[in-house]
């Protein structure tokens, strides 16, 4: 983390900025927050981060202490006064100090700016391994703290020599992952799911890509089966951009490399993101 975080409308050094432990936060992981990426001191899709931030923010009934306008001005002043030309904005709204440990009362705002480290060259060129999970998040159109089974099954992707898990729900639908939304490619076609997930905003961004390159998107429900039998299947986040993942539960996904489509979107992504 740099050393600069903003609290509440104050700009404090990171080791004053304190939170109470009666916070619903930390007695219940009631809270919610967004993480986008900045470079060259600017912010990177900052208008589409707000807009789920408030929108999370309303869905959980929380009251935003600070205006639109105001929540933009702290990024910028958090940018400025770390001095840091590039890193990642974490913006924090908790449930509040709770006199009865359980009713959410003034939310605490939090924003912290931390250095970025991007994925591994390998990574890139080789794709990644993911693992199917069975696991329906709560309210997933809210980007919660709550991240308790993403982190409870990190020592089993270790074991099963994975890098990430994909959730799968009840009708063997593949959903998204912890941190992470995913595309596959059959025939051609992008397919992503789009119900019942958190809507990513680089996953908005690769769509809107997609379409300009005059690849055709179908946003649709994505089973266990047509997973494992697509041609190309793509991770991608904030912290990834897009990125092949190569291998299914052990099973090799295509010929085993990134595919065309995926590495169209990777290289036209660099550009499209300045």
């Amino acid at each position: 983390m740099y050393p600069i975080v903003y609290l509440n409308g104050q700009y404090l050094p990171k080791e004053e900025a304190d939170l109470n432990v009666a916070d619903l936060a930390i007695l219940r992981g009631f809270g919610i927050f967004d993480y986008f990426r900045y470079a060259d001191g600017k912010p990177r899709f900052i208008e589409d981060h707000l807009d789920r931030f408030l929108r999370s923010a309303e869905l959980l009934d929380l009251k935003m202490p600070a205006s639109r306008d105001e929540l933009r001005d702290a990024v910028h002043e958090l940018i400025k006064r770390n001095g840091e030309p590039s890193g990642g904005i974490r913006f924090v709204l908790t449930g509040g100090y709770s006199p009865d440990g359980y009713t959410p009362t003034n939310p605490n705002l939090v924003a912290m700016a931390y250095p970025f480290q991007a994925p591994s060259a390998e990574q890139y060129e080789q794709g990644v391994s993911i693992h199917l999970h069975h696991y329906e998040r709560q309210l997933p159109e809210v980007k919660s703290i709550d991240y308790l089974e993403g982190i409870r099954i990190q020592p089993m992707l270790k074991a099963k020599g994975a890098d990430y898990s994909l959730y799968v729900d009840r009708d063997y639908n593949v959903r998204e992952s912890d941190r992470s939304n995913f595309m596959i490619v059959r025939d051609g076609v992008l397919i992503t799911p789009a119900d019942n997930i958190l809507l990513g905003i680089t996953r908005k961004h690769l769509l809107r890509l997609a379409r300009k390159l005059d690849i055709y998107v179908d946003e649709r429900p994505v089973s266990v089966n047509e997973l494992k039998n697509a041609d190309e299947v793509i991770i991608c986040s904030s912290t990834k951009g897009a990125m092949a993942i190569t291998k299914v539960d052990g099973k090799v996904v295509g010929d085993g490399k990134p595919g065309p489509i995926t590495r169209q979107l990777m290289e036209a992504w660099t550009e499209y993101v300045g």
